[in-house]
């Protein structure tokens, strides 16, 4: 990835963000219902532990769509050094958004990617700020493991700590620290995170205590070694996971623009307290036709990043435009699905489909051969999502994000960022109302 100077960026975000935190802590859950601040059951909260934000871990670092496309992401800030690509006794501050508020949480940490066991430290969570590393001190609670305040993940294991009481409200700033002591070898990452994440220099030890975040200097876009969040919601039973590519990922969305994020929030205004997991990869494919910039194949990761996450009921997935971009068929394509749709149905769940929205880029591969060859196999795919009985629902993205009336496959330009392929902000609003939610919450019993 290449780096720019991002003093000017850091400045305008000092501007329009104070650094003395959030203030006091509103300790009313999700979905507009203010609890109790009873002390939590820390026993009952373990076993009714929900999703409540999440991010697919692929890698190793550099590894990822940018380094695999050689394409800078416009404006994003990139001044981490990783000297030999491992973290060597440094501390990260990651930003997170969940999508379900609680009353206690626990965290997951990834090494899916290592060679080596890495020790983790000293993890906290607290009330933050988007674009800074600063953190209201007053809302950090301490994070342990088998009661331990350090952790060793062996190579390709997941950590999950030991839940403890936490009060935030549904798509509240949250800022997650924790040291990695010595060497990491091989780091685990998810490469876009659309928003800053912050780390300390090589070397620079455990600073996880600096809650203005000045010692977080160094800036990147992906989140390290962080996986997911879940949480005890005493009014939340289930989550939902969205499965899917760079759409699903949230291209170019900074501060949680996401179509999923407004799924979220349309629950939340609803006073439905469930959980979305955002597991969206950029370039990822549901075939293995793509290469490990673009994360494991939807096929390759659907137990980790489906059926391993926390009270999962449903499945979203909208997948494919990257399978067609590659000259995939939609026999093959619709066979993968296929695939899945019945490993969802094995766990229970239930599933919604989204239809393939038209595209029109040149950068990503889709013209000029696209209209010709690939545009027959995604009207075959879309045809079948909408008339197959093997799944729950559709969610018709291709109708929200075409041009209307328009015979053929043709995006809406007013939807979409210039690429032609990506929606905008406007777009993936649409796409987050054209979920029935009614009919989620029936068919999928929540």
């Amino acid at each position: 990835m290449k780096s720019i100077n991002i003093s000017a960026y850091i400045f305008i975000a000092l501007s329009l963000v104070s650094c003395g935190g959030d203030g006091p802590v509103n300790t009313s859950v999700s979905s507009g219902t203010t609890q109790s601040a009873a002390p939590v059951n820390l026993q009952e909260a373990e076993s009714n532990m929900v999703g409540a934000w999440s991010t697919s871990p692929y890698g190793p670092y550099p590894l990822g769509p940018l380094s695999r496309e050689g394409i800078p992401l416009p404006g994003a800030p990139e001044v981490v050094n990783f000297p030999n690509n491992q973290a060597v006794n440094r501390s990260f501050r990651m930003l997170i958004n969940p999508t379900l508020g609680g009353r206690a949480i626990r965290l997951r940490f990834s090494n899916l990617k290592g060679t080596k066991p890495i020790t983790i430290e000293n993890i906290s969570i607290a009330h933050g700020s988007p674009l800074l590393p600063n953190i209201d001190s007053s809302t950090r609670v301490k994070l342990t493991t088998g009661g331990q305040p350090k952790a060793t993940i062996p190579p390709g294991e997941e950590l999950i700590t030991d839940v403890v009481p936490f009060d935030y409200k549904a798509q509240d700033n949250l800022a997650v620290t924790f040291h990695i002591a010595g060497e990491s070898g091989p780091i685990t990452w998810h490469g876009i995170s659309f928003g800053t994440q912050f780390i300390s220099p090589h070397n620079s030890g455990d600073v996880t205590q600096d809650a203005i975040g000045l010692s977080f200097r160094e800036v990147s876009v992906g989140w390290f070694f962080l996986s997911g969040l879940d949480a005890f919601n005493p009014s939340a039973k289930y989550s939902i996971v969205a499965l899917g590519d760079s759409i699903t990922d949230g291209f170019l969305q900074v501060l949680n623009g996401r179509w999923t994020d407004r799924l979220a929030q349309r629950l939340n205004a609803q006073n439905l307290s469930v959980g979305i997991l955002n597991q969206g990869i950029n370039g990822n494919t549901v075939t293995t036709v793509a290469d490990g910039g673009s994360g494991p194949a939807a096929v390759l990761r659907f137990d980790r990043d489906v059926l391993q996450r926390s009270a999962v009921k449903g499945l979203i997935l909208f997948e494919g435009t990257n399978d067609l971009g590659r000259g995939v068929k939609a026999n093959e394509l619709i066979a993968s699905y296929e695939s899945l749709i019945a490993k969802a149905r094995e766990n229970g769940l239930c599933v919604f489909m989204g239809t393939i929205p038209p595209r029109a880029d040149i950068v990503f591969g889709w013209l000029p051969d696209g209209p010709i060859t690939k545009e027959p196999e995604r009207l075959k795919v879309n045809e079948w999502i909408r008339t197959t009985n093997l799944i729950d629902g559709v969610i018709d993205f291709d109708k929200v994000l075409g041009l209307p009336s328009s015979p053929v496959g043709i995006p809406n330009p007013l939807l979409y960022i210039p690429d032609l392929l990506h929606p905008n902000n406007i777009g993936f609003i649409a796409m987050g109302d054209a979920v029935d939610i009614p009919k989620l919450i029936s068919k999928c019993g929540l």
